[in-house]
């Protein structure tokens, strides 16, 4: 009995997932539609960067960063602006779950070795949400972006001119936010710089840029993975043994749930009559429950105010922990370093992604 509770404790994502996966197929029994569910190109870029990373960070460069990024720094409060802006403005052009895969393990390395760990939570959501609003701005910077971005054949110009003052305004209140944190003296830990090896390194730093140039689709993603998985095994088979596998299944269940949900007909007909009413409220809403990206594509199909759906998607990225896929990276990546304090995590997270759904669900009715 002990161990499935434990389980849920540390997988709570994945469980709630599984369970209302599992509850869609008394709905939509299992027939070969279920085959075009899965995103297999999101499954196999997320494990390239996984592992890519995992190699990184056992090659010692993350400790190394995160202590010349702390060195120096006597108060909290910069260091709070450096790590949530870096991953505002990275996220417009490495992808917000790139982005995050990439600056969270720092984060997590650096406020250890400065003796802050109790913020951990709050700067990490902070980053996430970040990265959720900065990724907005660009039609590459996240992949419902890049979807409606061809489907309703935008403009560059056109695009940003939708995207830019819902960016702009949700980087006013990450300011702001920022700013009201108290200031806290840095009482930093002398630590020394670990040794690199620098063609290890070289090697999964080529990796990452692999797996970042199969999630830009420059080159096939099954490649990217054959070629990884390869160099991996060679290198070191531990890197593998150490990627969240049940991040990987995470999505498969949410993946499993929305194909059903959008093929329920009376989920079909209430949300054709809900995007009449108002298509950025209807996207935004739906975001909170079946995520942002099957949000854009499922809504896609029932209107062409690109703008409104563009726009309420990614406001809809706030809220709810599903609503955005990045957001569900971050968290794995905080309750692998900190597990006993995932309900902590998810009580900061809900809170503030509320007040900026909230927020910016008023700034775009206010620009209506």
């Amino acid at each position: 009995m002990k161990q499935p509770i434990l389980f849920i404790q540390k997988e709570p994502v994945l469980t709630a997932a599984s369970i209302l996966a599992l509850i869609s197929v008394f709905f939509i029994p299992p027939d070969l539609a279920y085959l075009n569910y899965i995103d297999f190109k999101t499954l196999l870029c997320l494990f390239c960067l996984m592992t890519s990373l995992k190699g990184i960070e056992r090659e010692g460069l993350l400790n190394a960063v995160s202590i010349k990024l702390s060195s120096g720094i006597k108060d909290l409060k910069p260091l709070i602006f450096l790590l949530v802006f870096t991953s505002f403005f990275a996220s417009m052009f490495m992808t917000n779950d790139v982005a995050l895969i990439a600056l969270v393990p720092i984060t997590l390395s650096v406020l250890a070795l400065c003796g802050q760990e109790r913020h951990t939570a709050l700067v990490v959501v902070l980053q996430t949400i970040a990265a959720n609003i900065g990724s907005s701005f660009t039609p590459i910077g996240n992949p419902q972006n890049l979807y409606l971005f061809t489907r309703y054949e935008f403009s560059l110009p056109s695009f940003l001119k939708v995207t830019f003052p819902f960016v702009l305004f949700g980087g006013i209140l990450l300011l702001l936010v920022c700013f009201f944190i108290p200031r806290y003296p840095i009482s930093q830990e002398t630590a020394t710089v670990p040794v690199i090896r620098k063609k290890q390194v070289i090697a999964y730093g080529t990796m990452f840029l692999l797996a970042v140039a199969a999630v830009m689709r420059l080159i096939p993603y099954q490649a990217a993975a054959i070629i990884i998985l390869a160099a991996t095994a060679i290198l070191d088979r531990h890197t593998l043994y150490q990627v969240d596998y049940f991040l990987l299944l995470t999505f498969a269940a949410i993946f499993i749930f929305v194909g059903n949900l959008a093929r329920i007909d009376w989920v079909f007909q209430t949300v054709s009559g809900l995007i009449r009413k108002d298509t950025m409220v209807t996207a935004a809403l739906l975001s909170q429950f079946i995520s942002n990206v099957p949000a854009a594509v499922m809504l896609s199909g029932f209107t062409n105010n690109a703008p409104r759906l563009l726009t309420g998607v990614n406001v809809g990225g706030m809220g709810t922990l599903i609503a955005s896929m990045a957001s569900v990276i971050s968290y794995k990546l905080f309750a692998a370093a900190y597990p006993q304090k995932t309900f902590s995590f998810l009580g900061i997270f809900t809170f503030l992604n509320l007040v900026f759904l909230i927020a910016l669900l008023l700034f775009e009715a206010v620009l209506m």
